[in-house]
Parts: C-alpha cells; structure tokens; sequence
C-alpha cells in the first residue's frame, strides 16, 4: 500500500469518526472525557527513556507550524507540556495520556495497553487552529477545542502541527474618521512631538485647515499613533511615527511651515507615509 493511499484512509477513518458517535459530544463533555485517568495515564513525554517509536510505540511532535505548511520546518517552535491522549471508545473509561516534553515530543512506549487502531487527540493551543492536513500534520479540528486522528499503532510518528491564527485588526482611521469619532480614542490625551494634548485639543487641529505644515503632519500623525494604539499592525508604521514626532519637535506646532520650504521637504516624505497608512494602504487594513 502506498504511502499516499495509507494517509487518504487515515484521513477518511479520522472523518468517520467525527461523524460517528462523537458527533454530538459536547466540548466540555469531551474536555472531561479525555482527562487522563490517574489510574491507567502513563509517564510523561519528558521522563520516558524509550527510543522514539521503537518496537511498535507510537510518538510524535506537537509545534507551531509557523507557514502551514505541514511540515517540520527550522524555526518551528516545539509545544511544550501538550496533553496527548490516546484512545478507542473515547469516553473516559479508556483514556491514556502523556504530555509533550520541551521538544514537543510525546510517546506512548512499547508495552502501553494500545490496540492495533485508535485515535489521538490534541487540545488545540489558543490562538491557533490545526495546520492543514500533510507529512507533519495528522489531525483536524473535531469542533469540541481538539485536534484528532485516527493511526495506526506504531506505523510511523504521529505529528500535530497547530498555526497561529491571525488577529483580526480594527482597520487604520484617517483624520477624517479621528476627528468626528471622540469615542473611538482609546487614550483621553496624547503626546505629539514631545508636546501632550488632551483628546478635545487634539481634534481641534485634527479640524484645522490652511497653508500650515506642521498641522498637516500633525493630523496624520496623530492618526496612525491612534490607529496602531487601537490594535492595528504597527510594523510597518513605527520608525515614520517616530520620524513625525521628531520633525514635530525641530518644527513645533503651528509655527507656520511653508509647502516650499526646506523644513517641509523633509518633513514631506515621512507624512506621506503616515497618510498612507491611515488610508490602509501599508500594513494594516482601512476600517470598513
């Protein structure tokens, strides 16, 4: 049997046993059911001093699968102190478990009372979700907080690969959304070229129009540091903040910098970014 082949039916025993009798378990239900039994758990990963899947064991490796790509890649980090559990009827009176060491491995050793089929499951990490299914990624997600699969006893490692999930962002705002939305400042004052205004004073410069440069990188500036603040993908953003406040501080507020002046032509690119993070045109989305 191929190796393709031998994956496919794991996969398929793997969804059939979602759909089968664990289909309607509740997650705490099965949260409690896979507590390890004291009287049948065995050692931990970490104090066991078998050879990895020797003579018919099973093991494997918990890690964050940082590309998900299903595959052990350097750089992946291992996930230490995973419960592993492994069993067939899968409702607490069969239970076995061992916990992942600091390399992310487990093993269930040889001469754990294992059949020749089971199923393994993994407590999902937070902030992740279970990689896609390939060479170092065995399980799926059940519905109930647990990555699963369906193996064969000692066949060949049984890895779960976890990737993190991406945080959702509140989308950048320009001066336009800052200015008529007060009750979306997280802060009630802000410090802008080393100057602190309160949030009523800052948005009386956000409404200011005219020839004055030093409002216009004001207006800008405050709105990618509120942006950021509120949660938003600031890589991309931080050295042009700290570049305004800077230019800010050589140009103080309202002391009238002219369009064509040698202040504004170095001052004219770092607001050119900040606009166009505001407008979600860098790193992080526009809000919606």
């Amino acid at each position: 049997m191929s190796q393709d082949t031998s994956k496919t039916e794991l996969k398929e025993r793997t969804q059939r046993l979602l759909d089968g009798p664990l289909k309607h378990v509740r997650a705490a239900a099965l949260a409690a059911a896979l507590l390890p039994l004291a009287s049948i758990a065995v050692a931990p990963a970490s104090a066991q001093t078998v050879a990895p899947c020797a003579s018919g064991g099973t093991c494997g490796t918990v890690y964050t699968d940082t590309n998900n790509n299903s595959i052990i890649d350097v750089g992946d980090m291992p996930i230490e102190g995973a419960t592993v559990t492994a069993c067939v009827i899968c409702n607490g009176t069969d239970n076995l478990a061992v916990t992942t060491d600091l390399n992310g491995f487990f093993q269930f050793p040889p001469g754990t009372p294992l059949p020749q089929m089971f199923s393994l499951y993994v407590m999902i990490p937070t902030g992740t979700s279970p990689s896609l299914l390939g060479p170092d990624n065995i399980g799926i997600s059940n519905g109930a907080g647990f990555s699963v699969a369906s193996v064969t006893l000692g066949s060949t490692p049984d890895n779960f690969g976890f990737v993190p999930t991406a945080v959702p962002q509140p989308g950048t705002g320009t001066p336009g959304y800052w200015k008529n939305h007060p009750e979306a400042w997280p802060v009630g004052s802000i410090m802008v070229g080393n100057v602190t205004y309160t949030k009523a004073q800052a948005i009386s410069y956000l409404n200011k129009t005219g020839k004055d440069k030093t409002i216009t990188m004001f207006q800008s500036l405050v709105s990618a540091m509120l942006s950021v603040m509120v949660g938003n993908d600031g890589s991309c953003i931080n050295a042009a903040i700290g570049e305004g406040n800077t230019w800010l501080v050589a140009n103080p507020l309202g002391s009238n910098v002219a369009g064509g002046s040698a202040a504004w032509a170095s001052g004219s690119p770092i607001q050119s970014t900040l606009d166009a993070y505001d407008n979600g045109l860098l790193c992080a989305p526009h809000r919606q």
